[in-house]
């Protein structure tokens, strides 16, 4: 199977995590990069109740802007893979930061809530823009090892969007309004959009022929007819059901089940984001060595298996904190490792593999809120522990299952 050949390949390669100065330019880059593109999501989170009260709406109204840019993005996503791998990566990262700075500048702006949702249609574009891409070319724009190693880094800068950019803005936003924090992170963006300009690559891409919208999506049908990326695919979907649906609803938890203060649930976050960063690094370094199937399998369960006991309230309000940040360490050697599987088995191009697979995971992120908020009203925390971490052991098993048929 060819899940088992790159696996097989990685061992028998010497890991060389060594990264030469022009590549570390190209990293900074794309963490950079990462950052922006999960920061459009989490930004607004902290000033619903702020936002809601200026421009007159409910706070669940404010709240669907970022389910709208998360179903965006994953249409938008089969749409730039292609134009990414046709026209060129770097290209396409420059525009979906560009598009992101005019999200925060119209939520900075917005004097009524359509307005958020123009802000909502720029930060999908933005979204599905930057992250395939640049999980693409930080799997490909590196030799051998040090690929995952660059995974694992830009990866780690989508954690940090929760451990540093959201505080940052929660403290200008404490200061001088949302306004002056969405505004300011505007201009931030627009510079980071000018150091991929400068820093990323210049990929030609293949812009030879027209590209309509037969040709666009025929991109796709060698992955329809390629197994291995399929079941791929299909892990990172399950995945994505399981972990952001608990995690949509972590919060409430903590605060509704367990007492925990606002802050409190705050710096549970932080510490789950502290993991999740800790965790992407860990992939690509000191777990460099260990096979990619078998860090997504172990990774896979174990960050399921975590998450079912921290909804337990078994081990209480600080048991189940610490339960947040190593299972956000598991779930991130997962993600790296499935990406890096992906990058390096698919029969397509990879700007094409990795924004199809942001597509799904946002597809299944959305599922996952939606089958949480359905356990949840039925069952209360108790049936919402039990039924999404069975979608977390799934993808284990369908990330297993193709190494063990191979096998025999």
């Amino acid at each position: 199977m060819q899940v088992e050949a790159t696996a097989e390949s990685e061992v028998a390669q010497p890991f060389d995590d060594r990264i030469t100065a022009a590549e570390r330019r190209i990293l900074a880059a794309l963490c950079l990069g990462t950052f922006v593109g999960v920061l459009t999501f989490v930004a607004p989170a902290p000033f619903f109740l702020a936002m809601a009260h200026d421009l007159r709406v409910s706070v669940p109204l404010v709240g669907q802007v970022v389910a709208a840019m998360l179903l965006l993005s994953a249409v938008v996503g089969l749409i730039s893979g292609p134009l990414a791998d046709r026209f060129g990566h770097r290209r396409m990262i420059v525009f979906g930061l560009a598009a992101t700075a005019i999200c925060f500048l119209c939520f900075g702006l917005a004097p009524a809530f359509p307005a958020l949702l123009l802000a909502a249609l720029a930060g999908g574009l933005g979204n599905a823009a930057v992250l395939g891409p640049s999980l693409a070319v930080a799997g490909t724009a590196f030799g051998g090892p040090r690929a995952r190693r660059a995974l694992g880094w830009t990866t780690a800068a989508m954690a940090g969007s929760a451990i540093i950019g959201v505080p940052i803005l929660s403290a200008l936003g404490a200061a001088s309004g949302w306004r002056t924090a969405f505004l300011t992170t505007s201009l931030v963006v627009a510079g980071i959009a000018w150091l991929g300009h400068a820093w990323l690559p210049r990929d030609v891409g293949r812009a030879g022929d027209r590209l309509g919208g037969e040709r666009l999506f025929a991109a796709y049908r060698p992955l329809l007819h390629h197994a291995p990326t399929l079941r791929l695919y299909g892990v990172a979907v399950l995945r994505a059901i399981c972990w952001y649906g608990m995690l949509t609803y972590f919060g409430a938890f903590l605060g509704q089940r367990l007492g925990l203060s606002t802050g409190q649930v705050g710096l549970a976050y932080m510490l789950g984001g502290g993991g999740y960063f800790l965790g992407s690094l860990a992939a690509g370094g000191p777990l460099g060595g260990v096979p990619s199937q078998r860090l997504l399998v172990v990774g896979n369960l174990t960050m399921a298996v975590l998450m079912g006991v921290a909804y337990s309230a078994l081990l209480g309000p600080l048991g189940s904190v610490l339960m947040l940040p190593f299972a956000g360490a598991t779930g991130a050697l997962g993600f790296v490792a499935v990406v890096t599987l992906l990058t390096a088995g698919s029969p397509v191009g990879a700007g094409t593999t990795m924004t199809l697979h942001g597509s799904l995971f946002n597809l299944g992120a959305a599922v996952g809120g939606a089958l949480g908020g359905l356990a949840l009203a039925m069952a209360g925390y108790s049936g919402l522990a039990v039924v999404l971490p069975i979608f977390g052991v799934s993808s284990a098993l369908l990330a297993w299952w193709p190494g063990q048929q191979g096998a025999h």
